[in-house]
């Protein structure tokens, strides 16, 4: 049987999937619809789809990044100790 709480375990990385994927298909979109308006046809397509790549992408490493301990707020960083 199939644990019920499965979706709840797979939702963040279905987040970041659909994020990925959203920014890539709005950059092609994009593009192509400039394209067919300013008649570039594909240079503004492949340039707004590699656009969506590199924003998914640093969504994505934002996302899986593991917290660093200097990126806390400086009220909430331990006091160094004395000397």
């Amino acid at each position: 049987m199939i644990d019920p709480n499965i979706w709840r375990r797979l939702a963040p990385a279905m987040g970041l999937v659909s994020t990925m994927t959203g920014s890539i298909l709005a950059g092609v979109l994009l593009g192509s619809w400039l394209d067919r308006r300013l008649h570039t046809d594909p240079l503004l397509t492949a340039g707004f789809a590699m656009a969506g790549l590199l924003s998914g992408a640093l969504y994505l490493a934002r996302a899986l990044r593991l917290p660093n301990p200097d990126d806390r707020p400086p009220d909430d960083r331990p006091e160094p100790p004395p000397p």
